[in-house]
């Protein structure tokens, strides 16, 4: 998630969107995507332990949790109205492109990890 906002801020599209700065990679702003990154990985971990398959089915529809507590509970809180939107339509946007990466590579780590593809010879 950090990774790809700084992608985001230095390719320029993160401005368009309203980000005035990039995410900071120093402690103690570091800790909270990964904190929170880790929490929500418990859940989806015990979903997809023992599936086979679907693992990036489920993990595109499972960001959408973290995306909703950030649009309901977290940018409220931070005063920026429900979905972020007091920053405007394109951060509402910004704030959803930011978490797909979450989604996407937390499925992807699922299904390395999975039973079956650790109990496979590698080829």
């Amino acid at each position: 998630m950090v990774i790809f906002s700084l992608v985001l801020y230095y390719t320029g599209i993160a401005a368009l969107m309203g980000v005035a700065a990039p995410p900071k990679l120093a402690p103690p702003d570091i800790y909270r995507p990964l904190f929170w990154g880790g929490l929500w990985a418990i859940p989806f971990g015990l979903i997809t332990w023992k599936r086979e398959s679907h693992y990036y089915l489920i993990g595109w529809l499972y960001f959408l949790a973290p995306v909703l507590a950030l649009y309901f509970i977290f940018a409220p809180m931070r005063g920026l109205g429900l979905f972020g939107l007091s920053k405007g339509p394109l951060f509402t946007f910004y704030l959803l492109l930011v978490n797909v990466p979450y989604g996407i590579v937390t499925a992807i780590l699922a299904r390395w990890l999975s039973p079956s593809v650790l109990r496979s010879p590698a080829t």
